[in-house]
């Protein structure tokens, strides 16, 4: 951690805590009620948190502590029973930004678990990946075969990324790399005796916001 970049606050009676260079808590073993109260100030949650808040924050904490990751927005939402609509009324700087830093998670260990995470309601955010706001590497000459892999870790596949995966991503780049432009679906299927059934199977994230991000293709050709 660079130390110059760590900076203190104080919540409750007299206590410090370490923040970041990105205000998530530097020393998470140090979390406590109090941490999450006066951080919750500063998110803009006024009236102090109330129950609802608690088991969220409860749910995060097991997660990441207890199993060492953390759930996309959508299945955590799905596990607490709430519509991202009321998520966003209990933490309105968002999932990432505020119950996560709320519920005491390092950025670190975030960005490290799932990098796509900081870019679900934070995208001001620089990791180790600049990205666009639709999700899409900003320069294609920064992908590599580490950012496709953390990119696939989001569609649970059942044996990660196969060797026909890797085929179309090195296709499209290619692809690109000459043209500067992105081939449609139909001429990738072609090219790689696949029905449209098929390459949905292959990335379930679709052609442009699943296979072309992956490939790291920009959004627009």
């Amino acid at each position: 951690m660079d130390t110059a970049k760590v900076r203190s606050i104080r919540f409750g009676p007299g206590k410090e805590y370490q923040l970041d260079e990105y205000g998530f808590l530097a020393e998470p073993e140090r979390w406590d009620e109090d941490f999450a109260q006066g951080m919750a100030r500063i998110q803009g949650i006024y009236g102090g948190l109330t129950q609802a808040h608690w088991d969220f924050i409860a749910y995060i904490r097991q997660k990441a502590l207890a199993q060492g990751t953390l759930p996309l927005l959508v299945v955590a939402c799905a596990d607490n029973r709430l519509r991202l609509e009321k998520l966003k009324t209990l933490f309105p700087t968002g999932y990432f930004r505020g119950a996560c830093r709320i519920a005491g998670l390092s950025y670190r260990f975030l960005c490290k678990l799932n990098i796509w995470h900081s870019y679900e309601t934070a995208p001001l955010l620089k990791p180790e990946y600049p990205i666009t706001a639709q999700g899409f590497l900003e320069d294609f000459d920064r992908w590599d075969e580490r950012f496709a892999e953390m990119l696939g870790s989001q569609w649970n596949l059942p044996g990660g990324l196969t060797p026909k995966h890797w085929e179309v991503i090195r296709y499209l780049r290619n692809y690109y790399q000459a043209t500067r432009n992105i081939p449609t679906v139909y001429e990738v299927c072609e090219a790689h005796a696949l029905d449209l059934e098929q390459f949905k199977q292959l990335f379930p994230g679709g052609y442009r916001r699943g296979a072309c991000r992956i490939a790291g293709l920009p959004f627009f050709a």
